[in-house]
């Protein structure tokens, strides 16, 4: 009987919705009933728990009704109206159904009843008369239903979704059911589909117009296409076809109408429109295709058009916002960056070489490529994110740029340095001038001429340390650090030195101080001297010239006290470098004047008259180089100017006598007169000359042609009478004529300057042309404003650092490093020493021991210039030669190079010395012409006594040509009168004498002997010469 009640109480609990939870009543009463009757009594009861012994049965009916329960609120949840049962009352009745096998049956009818439900949904949309917008509301509004009706249609059959559709992998979800019912019936169909697609496309381009749009709305029916996994298929694949043909033709359009900055700008602001488009209402993977689709077409298509459309203008408009946007688009791209890198480079390279070629901006040069660095670098820093293949870019884009122009660029950077480091400026502080400093060392690293930089700085410093011109010492030290950094102890050991010398020099000048007041008759005169050891400083060419009384006492007699503590040396005045102040007493009152040693020379000789002619002057100073200018022009048959020359000319002749050769030496005089062959030229027809008649017999023609941008002396003719017994004395020959091709070139539109010396070797003669300004094809009858400097003026090829050769093959080495790694020049290996000699009637005659060394300057086939360096090796040189009472050769050939040493004799001196030297070799495969010939016979070297040896253990250079030299090492020469095979006494060359020589100094630089003699000299002088104004 016990086992009835609890029967009842689980099938009252069945139906009274407990599912089996409800606690029996039995249990309830015993558990209470041992409760109450004390612990003892209800501890000793046991709880067993046993199962049904048969499964309890549903009532009648239950199924039927229950699911018409349920189809009700499915029905009351589709119409929107309010529900009659409750809803847990409806979850538990699913719960139950689920519970005694119906689950199948039940999905099955709830399935059915939603999608009769969704199925009736689609004549809503069958209407044409809705607009795009109205439809689009109106899908909006049946999916937002939709998905409301099935989250609550869900959480009544939420048990039945978690057992039953969990349990049974090939069933949907409930959720998934909807989705499915809703994709099947709605979307999937094509009226509908088409529709909704268009709307949406419809209205994203009204907003890509600039139109308002219900983003909220576009946002929910996309997400109802991916919801409903069509968001690709239906929807992403003509949406990108759109963006694709409307962002093409956007961009054509706009690339025609907008400037560069405007457009970037366009298309910076159309990629934020589409990202946001992807944050507010586009499915997150459409973000890639799509904005990959906006770059192609706006800027992938175009980024050619706008860089050479664009680019130049904003770099040099400095328009770093722009330039930072552009970077920044660009980057997006895939190609973007590297042509950006490409037009980077041409910019920098194109207005780079506007700078450096244009001789206009000569004296701007440096500062602009400073003021450009400085450009570049900012852009690079802030506008292209200091990427490393831009920075390098750049700097291989200067090298390109700076190096167009051999030579000049390292000049002027040499000439900068020199005008921040010189004494008066006063622009910058000594840190602005550190910063300066480490700006140029930056231009310096690009130049392949470092050697002609080293050639100018050491002329500039020179000259600043002699003249006392030098701003500050720390600077030039500073300086002189950053080279020695950058390029090596090598390049900077002579500029050293020269800061070696001064130091010297000042102990020097204290003892000679202190020696000068121990004299008995010290003076008034306080001599300054510098002593400079000559392989250290530039080449300056001794002169000698009449100083007066006073200035060679003081000579005698600091070589007196110098020699006197130095035995053995030799001292050698550098009259060249002299300066001094004058003091001159005008009727104005008192005036100094600050002039060079040849300057005092002449004005000194006013103080003993009011008048002197140009040879009076010259004869009296001895200053060589007096040669007044002259001035020739040549007019066509109108009177138009069409030729100008101010120049003077030199002629070296040497002819033949009844005794003997006698060389001759003269100036074109100022009297040469323009001669009758003289013309302007015609088109086509003949070309320019300019002939100039002086004396008896004699011409030079000047013969000009035009090539392109150039023009030329093509060709130099000299006419020479030698029965002009004035010029040629004894002379035995008759007229004769030699010629030299292409001597002068010049740009079309400038002057041809050359102030210094350039020697022209012809047969028997030698022209050298110096102080020159002349110009051809004139079209306004006067000299133009710009010039070409020549070579001359530039630097001396002695100056050059050669590259190391190989000691038995030739070479062809770079002309300079690369500018982020400059290691240190090094001087050639000094080539082996070989033992020579010619035998002639009466035995031996030339005697010679020397290494030999041939550098040539050439062309090379692509326009660059090329450096030939070649040792000759002793054993593998043949030698041969002649001699004659007054003359000697010696012919040295190795390999497939010949040089030939030509000495005389000076009778009169009895001196031999060498007068000519020719070359003749095969440049490398790469040379413009690969034959090369060179001489020139007008020398005055290796000269000794007859019967003595000339010897010099330095390294001596004989300038054959501006391209050929030839060095000679360790040598030991003597010409005639030799014992046997021994030579005579020596006769050392001065640069063995220690190597030093004086400049006479003023004041703190070079005259300082002058300064005193003139001040001394002219005290007392009461005589007062108006002319001194004048100079």
């Amino acid at each position: 009987m016990a086992d009835e009640p609890q029967k009842k109480s689980h099938l009252s609990a069945l139906v009274g919705h407990t599912n089996g939870l409800t606690k029996p009543a039995s249990l309830t009463a015993t558990r209470s009933t041992g409760g109450g009757g004390g612990g003892a009594t209800a501890s000793s009861k046991k709880l067993v728990i046993k199962n049904f012994r048969e499964r309890p049965k549903l009532p009648d009916n239950y199924t039927q009704d229950t699911w018409q329960k349920l189809h009700e609120a499915v029905g009351a949840i589709q119409s929107s109206i309010s529900i009659k049962y409750n809803l847990e009352e409806l979850y538990q009745a699913v719960e139950n159904l689920c519970s005694y096998k119906v689950s199948a049956t039940l999905y099955k009818q709830l399935r059915q009843v939603c999608e009769e439900h969704v199925k009736a949904q689609i004549l809503q949309f069958r209407e044409d008369s809705l607009d795009s917008l109205l439809f689009l509301k109106k899908i909006n509004k049946c999916w937002q239903d939709h998905c409301r009706q099935m989250i609550m249609i869900r959480s009544i059959f939420l048990f039945l979704d978690r057992t039953y559709v969990l349990q049974n992998s090939v069933l949907p979800s409930i959720w998934d059911m909807g989705l499915e019912l809703f994709r099947n019936h709605i979307i999937s169909d094509k009226q509908v589909q088409t529709k909704t697609i268009d709307g949406i496309l419809l209205l994203i381009e009204r907003e890509r117009n600039g139109e308002a749009v219900d983003r909220s709305l576009l946002r929910s029916l996309l997400s109802m296409l991916s919801d409903l996994q069509v968001y690709k298929e239906s929807f992403e694949q003509r949406f990108l076809e759109e963006t694709n043909c409307l962002y093409a033709a956007e961009g054509q359009r706009l690339m025609q109408e907008r400037e560069v900055p405007e457009y970037l700008h366009h298309v910076n602001k159309r990629l934020e429109e589409e990202g946001d488009r992807v944050i507010t209402y586009l499915d997150h993977s459409t973000q890639k295709p799509l904005i990959a689709c906006v770059e192609k077409q706006l800027l992938g298509e175009h980024l050619s058009a706008i860089l050479q459309k664009g680019l130049d203008s904003l770099l040099n408009e400095n328009r770093i916002s722009d330039l930072t946007q552009t970077y920044q688009l660009f980057s997006r791209v895939k190609g973007g960056q590297q042509i950006l890198l490409q037009h980077w480079s041409e910019y920098i390279k194109n207005f780079g070489t506007t700078i450096v070629v244009n001789p206009e901006k000569d004296k701007d040069m440096v500062q602009e490529l400073l003021d450009f660095k400085d450009k570049v670098d900012h852009i690079i820093e802030v506008c292209f994110q200091k990427n490393e293949k831009f920075i390098n870019l750049m700097k291989e884009s200067f090298e390109t740029f700076i190096n167009k122009r051999p030579n000049k660029p390292a000049e002027l950077i040499a000439k900068y340095v020199d005008s921040k480091l010189r004494a008066g400026n006063k622009e910058a502080t000594d840190e602005e001038l550190e910063r300066i400093l480490d700006k140029i060392m930056i231009i310096f690293r690009f130049i392949h001429g470092k050697d002609v930089f080293e050639a100018f700085y050491k002329k500039d410093l020179a000259k600043r340390l002699l003249v006392g011109k030098s701003a500050s010492v720390d600077a030039e030290k500073s300086m002189l650090s950053k080279l020695k950094h950058e390029c090596g102890a090598a390049f900077t050991s002579k500029l050293e030195g020269m800061f070696k010398d001064m130091e010297l020099s000042k102990d020097v000048m204290v003892q000679f101080k202190q020696y000068m007041q121990n004299q008995s008759d010290p003076g008034n005169i306080d001599l300054t001297v510098n002593i400079l050891t000559m392989g250290y400083w530039p080449t300056y060419t001794p002169m000698e010239v009449h100083l007066n009384s006073e200035m060679i006492k003081l000579q005698e007699v600091f070589k007196t006290f110098y020699l006197g503590k130095h035995s053995g040396r030799k001292l050698q005045w550098q009259t060249t470098l002299g300066h001094a102040v004058l003091k001159a007493e005008f009727k104005e009152g008192k005036k100094e004047f600050q002039v060079s040693l040849f300057q005092t020379l002449v004005l000194l000789m006013f103080n003993e008259g009011d008048e002197f002619s140009f040879e009076e002057i010259k004869m009296a100073t001895g200053v060589g180089f007096l040669q007044a200018s002259s001035s020739f022009e040549v007019k066509d048959s109108s009177g138009k100017v069409c030729i100008i020359a101010d120049l003077t000319v030199a002629f070296s002749v040497e002819y033949k006598t009844n005794v003997q050769k006698e060389f001759v030496h003269f100036f074109l005089p100022q009297n040469a007169s323009v001669g009758s062959q003289s013309s302007c030229g015609k088109d086509n027809v003949s070309h320019p000359v300019l002939v100039l008649d002086f004396g008896g017999g004699h011409s030079l023609s000047l013969n000009f042609s035009e090539s392109a941008d150039k023009y030329q002396v093509e060709e130099l003719v000299f006419h020479y009478n030698l029965s002009d017994a004035t010029l040629f004395p004894n002379s035995t020959g008759g007229m004769k004529t030699v010629s030299h091709k292409s001597i002068i070139q010049a740009h079309m539109g400038t002057k041809y300057r050359c102030i210094n010396s350039k020697h022209i070797s012809m047969k028997n003669v030698n022209v050298t042309f110096s102080n020159v300004t002349l110009e051809a094809y004139l079209t306004n009858g006067t000299f133009s404003v710009n010039k070409t400097e020549c070579a001359e003026d530039m630097v001396s090829t002695t100056t050059m650092v050669p590259t190391t050769p190989k000691q038995t093959t030739r070479q062809v080495p770079t002309t300079s490093p690369a500018p982020t790694s400059s290691p240190a020049p090094t001087s050639p290996p000094n080539p082996a020493v070989g033992k020579y000699n010619v035998t002639g009637p009466n035995g031996t005659c030339v005697l010679a021991y020397m290494g030999l060394q041939l550098n040539i300057t050439y062309q090379k086939k692509d326009e660059k210039m090329g450096l030939d360096l070649l040792n000759f090796i002793p054993r593998n040189t043949t030698s041969s030669g002649r001699c004659d009472n007054t003359s000697a050769l010696l012919n040295l050939t190795f390999e497939k190079t010949r040089v030939i040493f030509q000495f005389a004799l000076n009778a009169s001196a009895e001196k031999f010395f060498l007068q000519g030297v020719s070359v003749s070799t095969t440049l490398p495969s790469e040379a413009k012409n690969p034959k090369f010939e060179a001489s020139n016979n007008s020398m005055s070297e290796l000269r000794a006594s007859v019967g003595n040896s000339y010897k010099c253990s330095s390294e001596e250079n004989l300038q054959v040509t501006d391209q050929a030299l030839v060095n000679v090492f360790n040598v030991q020469v003597q010409i005639f009168k030799i014992d046997g095979d021994k030579f005579g006494p020596v006769e050392e060359c001065q640069l063995d004498e220690n190597n030093m020589l004086i400049p006479i100094i003023v004041g703190a630089a070079l005259a300082g002997l002058v300064l005193i003699v003139l001040i001394a000299y002219l005290i007392g002088r009461k005589r007062s010469h108006a002319g001194y104004q004048t100079i």
